[in-house]
């Protein structure tokens, strides 16, 4: 695709392409086609990167070790900001025409604000752990593909089933944001100029 999109004069395709291909292993993108499962789409013909170029090669590289590295900035991140933004929501705001007491109804029961800080807390506290664990130590070498973890991060503790729909919510959108923000920066991961 990254040699495509360059004998075409597309340089819009170029950061989904080298994104694409950065999720797989070394092994995968530039192994032989010689295997056991010739259905295996990575392996049929010749291997991905088997025609790239040096320096496609090298941006290939470092946006790899970028998008490692961004897997273990969004936990981290998400251990510092969802709960944080949902406590945020807590502060009671008076709306025209009801009481204090009023609004405060109103929002508790449309899950505007964080019910429970402390068994919160401990619930993003426990995210994290997993999140970590999962996507750093468990996968080989870890997970290569920032914007699905941040799609599967964003869903952890879903809205329908979390007893904290504020906190839901609020980890939801930053999943969001953090895509949005990951995907403006794949070209400086892999040195595409814009």
């Amino acid at each position: 695709m990254i040699n495509l999109a360059r004998e075409i004069e597309a340089p819009e395709l170029m950061p989904s392409a080298f994104y694409d291909l950065s999720r797989y292993p070394y092994s995968q993108i530039f192994g032989s086609s010689a295997t056991d499962d010739e259905q295996d789409p990575l392996t049929v013909g010749a291997s991905r990167g088997a025609t790239l170029s040096h320096s496609d090669i090298q941006k290939l590289a470092l946006g790899k070790e970028a998008a490692s590295h961004a897997v273990t900035w969004l936990i981290q991140s998400m251990a510092h900001g969802t709960h944080r933004e949902a406590r945020h929501l807590s502060a009671p705001a008076f709306s025209y025409g009801y009481s204090h007491a009023e609004t405060h109804k109103r929002r508790r029961s449309a899950g505007l604000f964080c019910t429970s800080a402390s068994a919160c807390r401990k619930d993003f506290a426990e995210l994290v752990e997993l999140a970590t664990q999962h996507y750093l130590f468990d996968r080989e070498r870890g997970c290569a593909d920032p914007l699905y973890v941040a799609e599967e991060l964003g869903q952890l503790k879903g809205a329908d089933f979390s007893e904290c729909r504020a906190c839901a919510r609020s980890l939801e959108t930053w999943a969001a944001r953090e895509r949005e923000k990951m995907w403006k920066l794949i070209p400086a991961w892999f040195r595409l100029a814009s």
